[in-house]
């Protein structure tokens, strides 16, 4: 018996949301993978990323072109992105990085990209969880739709509060002018990722900031859509 075998038998490969033993090359079972809450884009808009019966364009005008999320911050979608996140499973980023480039070529066919970026993790996130977990799905995104990515050319300054469970005003305030971009940008057409969208604030920020560095169109994209309640404010991301 080889060395693969016996790690195999040691070590099976499970489920990253429910933890049972599946093939080698799977991250789901198969029940998981039917129960993910995947996002129905028909559902969406695709101005400001919510369900059409929640759109808010009629409220507010965002810098971005479009706007679409790969899952529901929910359910197995939500187990597994926050292993992947907190426990340092970077082995699922690929995963995450192949559903993200499916939901950008279903929902925006025909745009022709130039290039990804990511919105920038600070360094307090990057001391918590040990890594920085947008820009390594980010890099893989940009392979898999066979573009350049742009890496270093977005800067974050320290946030006087963290983004999660802060409501949509304080979202707000809390971004302008906390990200900054260090070089020109001769790439037209952006992708713009970020791991969690909410009320759209920090992705409307970091748009703007790249439009004044030379982008002419910034689309974006996350792997995980949170919904907001009646009121407008969502539980976490940005």
């Amino acid at each position: 018996m080889n060395n693969s075998v016996w790690i195999a038998c040691l070590y099976p490969n499970k489920c990253a949301a429910c933890g049972e033993i599946i093939e080698e090359n799977k991250v789901l079972c198969d029940y998981c993978s039917i129960v993910v809450n995947n996002i129905d884009f028909r559902s969406f808009c695709t101005k400001c990323g919510l369900d059409k019966d929640g759109c808010r364009c009629k409220f507010r005008e965002f810098r971005f072109k479009g706007i679409a999320g790969a899952y529901k911050n929910e359910g197995t979608a939500k187990t597994v992105y926050y292993s992947y996140k907190m426990n340092k499973r970077t082995e699922l980023a690929s995963f995450f990085a192949k559903s993200v480039a499916a939901t950008v070529k279903r929902v925006f066919r025909g745009v022709k990209f130039d290039a990804v970026c990511s919105v920038p993790t600070s360094l307090r996130s990057k001391f918590r969880h040990g890594f920085d977990h947008t820009d390594i799905i980010a890099s893989k995104l940009a392979d898999e739709l066979g573009v350049k990515y742009l890496t270093g050319i977005l800067r974050v300054r320290a946030f006087k509060r963290p983004q999660h469970g802060s409501s949509s005003v304080k979202r707000l305030e809390n971004v302008m002018d906390k990200y900054y971009t260090v070089e020109r940008i001769k790439e037209k057409r952006i992708l713009l990722f970020d791991d969690i969208y909410t009320t759209g604030s920090t992705l409307d920020e970091v748009t703007k900031e790249l439009m004044f560095a030379g982008a002419y169109e910034v689309y974006c994209v996350s792997v995980l859509t949170t919904s907001l309640n009646k009121f407008g404010e969502g539980n976490n991301g940005n």
